[in-house]
């Protein structure tokens, strides 16, 4: 732990949640040399990872305290580990992973994924046959297992749930998905898991997207593009309050806890106290990614509940990311003043 310096614990808990003790401990367990924040070390964990991220953010409609239902991630080497707010947000991303079948239809969820350990406070999941691990926690068992039940209430009758019906192996409709995406003669799945170490780098980011910024709301999706991974987010920010989201942008190009990024477009007004909507482009040098985060100043919709506003407004950060890029650098990148 000598090598890290406080300054470094601090930043791990922006990006991660973490409290202090947690990224403390975390950083003095990784060998020597080692970065403050690791990748993923397989590339069946960072596609395990990358479709999560997906998953996360396609529920928009869903309001709870932290935008994306998070409150802190715990990134190692071989697996993740998610912290989950809420019972609600549990039986969102238990239904949008662990797959299911419909006869004449695709595989919905992620092909061989199986709940594998439970304990007092979360559940791990593995891909059967595969490395390939994610733990969630943050609630107690009982929680859990009424999460699954939620979870299953929202199919219809003659769906498969493959990870019931066989806990132990892939069913034949899952091998048969999985093939078309193990083929490398198709260039979509070529892009893809050249691209997969963006949605795998920001979920094990995932908290900076709250701690630096004024996000209430977030949601995203995959966009099309030919030759790389196109990823949208889309973050709708408190208005005059908190820092504003180009402490983002600031957090993924740091050089240390951020991407292999850089910013390469920005579209709206540099004055965030005028400005309604910004619109960041940033790609890497290699070109495998696209990645656009558009924001925009909301007042809250009607439907989100008063209380969990409040709770909202009174977790947002009083700062920003402490190595802020001067916001008139996004000037000489500005294509249209967004106005």
């Amino acid at each position: 732990m000598s090598e890290f310096t406080q300054e470094t614990v601090q930043l791990r808990c922006l990006y991660t949640g973490e409290s202090w003790q947690h990224a403390q401990r975390a950083l003095g367990r990784l060998p020597s040399g080692a970065v403050p924040l690791p990748s993923a070390q397989a590339p069946d964990q960072e596609r395990l990872e990358a479709r999560v991220l997906l998953g996360l953010l396609e529920f928009r409609n869903v309001y709870t305290r932290f935008p994306l239902g998070i409150t802190a991630v715990h990134p190692e080497r071989t697996r993740i580990t998610l912290r989950v707010e809420s019972e609600e947000r549990a039986a969102e991303i238990l239904f949008n992973l662990l797959p299911t079948y419909t006869p004449g239809s695709e595989v919905y969820g992620v092909p061989g994924l199986r709940i594998v350990r439970r304990s007092q406070t979360g559940i791990e999941l593995r891909v059967i046959g595969a490395p390939a691990r994610l733990r969630l926690t943050g609630l107690p068992s009982t929680v859990w297992r009424s999460a699954e039940s939620r979870m299953l209430d929202k199919w219809l009758d003659g769906v498969q749930h493959c990870w019931r019906s066989s806990p132990c192996a892939w069913t034949e409709a899952e091998r048969e998905h999985q093939a078309s995406w193990d083929d490398e003669n198709h260039h979509f799945v070529r892009v893809q898991r050249r691209g997969a170490w963006l949605g795998s780098g920001l979920l094990r980011r995932i908290a900076l997207l709250h701690a630096v910024a004024n996000t209430f709301l977030l949601d995203g999706y995959r966009g099309a593009a030919f030759d790389v991974a196109r990823l949208v987010l889309r973050c709708s920010q408190v208005p005059d309050r908190g820092p504003g989201p180009h402490h983002i942008i600031s957090a993924l190009l740091d050089p240390v806890f951020g991407l292999p990024l850089e910013l390469t477009r920005f579209r709206g007004d540099t004055d965030e106290s005028h400005a309604s909507k910004q619109d960041f482009t940033l790609r890497d040098m290699g070109k495998t990614v696209l990645l656009e985060l558009h924001t925009a100043r909301e007042r809250p919709p009607s439907s989100l509940p008063s209380d969990v506003w409040q709770a909202i407004l009174r977790r947002l950060p009083s700062e920003g990311f402490p190595n802020t890029q001067a916001v008139s650098v996004f000037a000489g990148l500005r294509v249209d003043s967004g106005t």
